[in-house]
């Protein structure tokens, strides 16, 4: 597990030698070349972001919900890979970026680990980052007749109508964002208030960084988003628990 070491290292943004804390140095107009894992992160990260109408943003910390919150484009040559902070139209930025990839950059890194177990073939495995994301192939060991892929626990201490306690993960990732432990913690980048959305959220896709960006969107996202987003996208999995402490279902069929 050297690369998730290494990618964590990558992506600190403690580390003011890190790419992303170079890139929070950034000033209006200037630009850093960068490598292709934070290149491919941040990619993803600026995908969910646009998907879920800014649910989802990396660059939130600083300016919080200001409309002057600084920008920023990524661009990939032949030369290689480079980040630019983006000027308004009066040549300046009024604040720095802060970015901070804690919702993305650790499903990055499981994905990227578990490329480099599929070039060796190595299967089955599971892998996680801690307790809110999971990366599985394969079948585990012992498993009932019929059944395929690794049992991972869901629905957290919620005993609920329909919530399931499990899910069987293959090829796919899953993801949980909750209240239960630091409680609202998570804040909702369009307002600057503390997400309201949900209680509980686990969110399942082929992508560790999607699922692990998705499972902090849908927190601050409505049920009707939430459930639009998962139309839109028949790959992603979700499962809520609402302020009314209700379970909602979205593409059940994926996991069984």
């Amino acid at each position: 597990f050297k690369e998730i070491d290494r990618l964590e290292a990558v992506f600190s943004r403690f580390n003011a030698t890190s790419e992303i804390g170079q890139i929070n140095r950034l000033r209006p107009g200037e630009s850093l070349r960068i490598s292709l894992d934070a290149f491919e992160c941040l990619k993803v990260a600026e995908r969910v972001q646009r998907e879920t109408a800014g649910a989802f943003n990396i660059n939130f910390r600083q300016a919080g919900n200001s409309s002057e919150r600084p920008e920023f484009e990524l661009i990939a040559a032949d030369s290689g890979f480079r980040v630019r902070l983006r000027q308004d139209f009066l040549g300046r930025s009024p604040a720095g970026l802060d970015l901070d990839l804690g919702a993305v950059g650790k499903g990055y890194a499981l994905d990227k680990a578990a490329s480099i177990r599929a070039e060796w073939s190595v299967e089955p495995f599971l892998i996680h980052g801690g307790t809110s994301t999971a990366l599985a192939a394969g079948d585990a060991p012992g498993l009932s007749q019929g059944e395929n892929g690794w049992p991972v626990g869901v629905g957290g201490t919620w005993e609920l109508p329909g919530v399931p306690k499990r899910a069987l993960l293959k090829g796919r990732a899953l993801s949980g964002s909750g209240t239960e432990v630091k409680g609202r913690h998570i804040r909702d980048p369009r307002t600057g208030r503390p997400a309201e959305g949900h209680l509980a959220v686990w969110v399942s896709h082929p992508s560790a960084a999607v699922s692990d960006a998705l499972s902090t969107a849908f927190m601050a996202m409505s049920k009707k988003e939430a459930r639009r987003y998962c139309e839109r996208h028949s790959d992603v999995w979700a499962l809520l628990i609402t302020p009314k402490k209700k379970g909602l279902l979205f593409n059940r069929e994926i996991l069984g």
